[in-house]
């Protein structure tokens, strides 16, 4: 059986496999060239499976590979010292916990009983202090203001400068939010007004006064009838009126579409990840058509994006493996570099601000901002804005007013009961959108 530990860590990427669950459940058919993202879940399955067979000698053979694709990757680096402890390997498992520690593992539940045989050894006491300093809050955010409505399940935030004020959607509702600097709080959209379901990232367009919204369908977050599955929008609402102005549809019963984020150059193209097939979707302005960009094998399972400096590159967070930047005229793509204390893997929204790029990784509890090179194709630097806040509850994207970062706190995007409903309104909190200073430091 698995540990109590295991299993949190089970949960803990749930939205990394948002991708997998679809290609369960509805028999999605994966491209004929074995992804990155998916020979990762086969090694992980594989590794978890010997795993609860005692085969610790295979289960290591697997997790290992897996570091080999992910060198970085804080839960790869947490099971390989699992099983090395379990093996009786005292001094690799130090090593490899050391390693998941330094690039921030939250311990979910706790150290897993598996490391018990490492508290008498040289060297735990330096682990035990790396725990301790996991528990502690850091950060200098401040609450901007909260939401009451419980049940939204909020995944896309915006902020609209011409205006002063918020878009915010929903998850669980497909609606819109507008909140105004005084509270006041009107639905742009209702729940499923236009067609829309899940809602996910958003941007304003300030010079157009536009709202540029992408919505989607997919589980745990809707029960999808026969002809929804695979399908995925991107909406075009004019800031003046509130109304729609065009919808921008894709839908494929076989691969499936799912629709997460999108970005703006400044001339108004727009440019869309597609989590679950590793594309990126653009609607150039002067054709004002959805049409296919770029696609990678390396990708695993896109989501957040951010135009770069000049409007001339677009930085893609990969989740499961780190953050991609792609020169849009060449469409050249490499994975922006880092030292190895730093991992850019889960990050969810992405922002990018003075040669600096913020990012939020909800699986590990935090929101960070990633100093880059003069080229801009490599981190030098890595600041931590907030972890471990007490109101953080599966945080996920953001938006950029001036030099203030607003962003998602408690997305509760995964208070769900095994049969898909949602947690009673007792177990849910109010909506709570925090804010940081974003001045350099």
């Amino acid at each position: 059986m698995r540990s109590h530990g295991q299993k949190k860590i089970i949960l803990s990427v749930l939205g990394f496999l948002t991708a997998a669950l679809c290609l369960s459940l509805f028999g999605l058919r994966s491209p004929a060239q074995e992804s990155a993202l998916a020979r990762y879940l086969r090694l992980q399955k594989q590794a978890v499976e010997a795993e609860r067979r005692g085969e610790y000698d295979q289960a290591l053979k697997n997790y290992l590979k897996m570091l080999e694709m992910i060198p970085d990757k804080p839960e790869a680096n947490y099971s390989v010292a699992r099983i090395h402890a379990l093996l009786g390997d005292s001094r690799k498992a130090l090593e490899s916990l050391e390693k998941a520690l330094s690039l921030g593992y939250p311990l979910p539940g706790g150290l897993d009983k598996s490391f018990d045989v490492l508290k008498g050894s040289p060297g735990f006491l330096e682990i035990q202090t790396m725990i301790d300093d996991l528990q502690k809050t850091i950060g200098r955010s401040r609450i901007a203001f909260t939401i009451p409505e419980k049940d939204l399940l909020p995944e896309g935030i915006a902020y609209d400068p011409g205006e002063d004020c918020f878009y915010l959607g929903s998850l669980w509702k497909g609606k819109i939010l507008k909140i105004d600097r005084n509270g006041g709080i009107r639905e742009l959209a209702t729940e499923k007004q236009d067609g829309l379901r899940s809602v996910a990232g958003m941007k304003v367009d300030p010079a157009r006064r536009i709202l540029w919204v992408v919505s989607f369908v997919s589980p745990p977050w809707a029960k999808i009838a026969p002809e929804e599955v695979g399908w995925s929008a991107v909406f075009k609402y004019d800031l003046r009126t509130g109304k729609l102005i065009k919808k921008y549809g894709l839908s494929s019963q076989e691969t499936g579409h799912l629709f997460n984020d999108l970005t703006i150059t400044d001339s108004g193209d727009v440019f869309v990840t597609d989590s679950l097939r590793g594309e990126i979707y653009a609607i150039f302005h002067q054709a004002d058509s959805l049409e296919f960009f770029f696609r990678s094998d390396e990708f695993m399972y896109t989501n957040g994006i951010t135009m770069g400096k000049d409007n001339q590159a677009l930085y893609v967070a990969s989740s499961g493996n780190g953050v991609f930047q792609i020169d849009i005229p060449t469409k050249e793509c490499r994975l922006v570099s880092h030292s190895e204390n730093i991992t850019l893997s889960a990050v969810d929204g992405l922002y990018f601000i003075d040669n600096s790029l913020i990012g939020i990784q909800p699986r590990y509890n935090r929101v960070c901002r990633f100093y880059m090179n003069e080229k801009g194709d490599g981190v030098e630097r890595l600041e931590i804005i907030e972890a471990r806040n007490p109101l953080f509850n599966f945080p996920t994207t953001g938006t950029i007013a001036g030099e203030t970062f607003y962003y998602i706190a408690n997305s509760q995007a995964y208070s769900l009961n095994p049969d898909g409903t949602l947690f009673p309104l007792e177990k849910l909190q109010d909506v709570v959108i925090l804010c940081a200073d974003l001045r350099k430091r």
